[in-house]
């Protein structure tokens, strides 16, 4: 029960540090292994995988270029734990506020879900329906026709 708490605390600080303008693309990743994942949605699902916590700073940063200004809105946080076992499952419900450099606003829901090893995330997904709304992001790679 603590060990949910905390996580759910920690959880809620980094969606909170991604909201900010400016936000340190560092301290959203210091919870993550070295060797960690980001599956980055597409319209139809995971469009591709950042592997490696250097090139999700990397992809960190070109969003913010993209999208200077975000609220992320976190509507609810289940982490799952048993005692003993290393391997845990975090799913973050939120509701998303983007704006470009053009200043187009954009806003959908969706459901990040994260493995964690001994504290530390080793993999990320995000899940969004991108039904009825314009591409969101060059750095979101179409995979189909939806």
């Amino acid at each position: 029960m603590i060990a949910s708490m905390l996580a759910k605390r920690k959880v809620r600080s980094v969606f909170d540090t991604m909201s900010q303008d400016d936000f340190d693309v560092n301290a959203v990743v210091a919870s993550m292994t070295d060797d960690s994942a980001y599956d980055i949605p597409s319209d139809l699902g995971v469009g591709e995988t950042v592997k490696g916590k250097k090139a999700i700073v990397e992809w960190l940063q070109r969003w913010k270029g993209e999208y200077p200004k975000r609220k992320f809105d976190v509507k609810s946080i289940c982490y799952s734990a048993w005692p003993f076992c290393p391997n845990n499952v975090c799913t973050v419900g939120w509701t998303f506020t983007q704006t470009n450099r053009e200043g187009k606003q954009f806003k959908y829901d969706g459901v990040s879900v994260f493995q964690i090893r001994n504290f530390k995330v080793t993999r990320g997904s995000d899940y969004i329906s991108f039904v009825g709304l314009p591409r969101l992001s060059t750095l979101i790679k179409p995979s189909g026709k939806a």
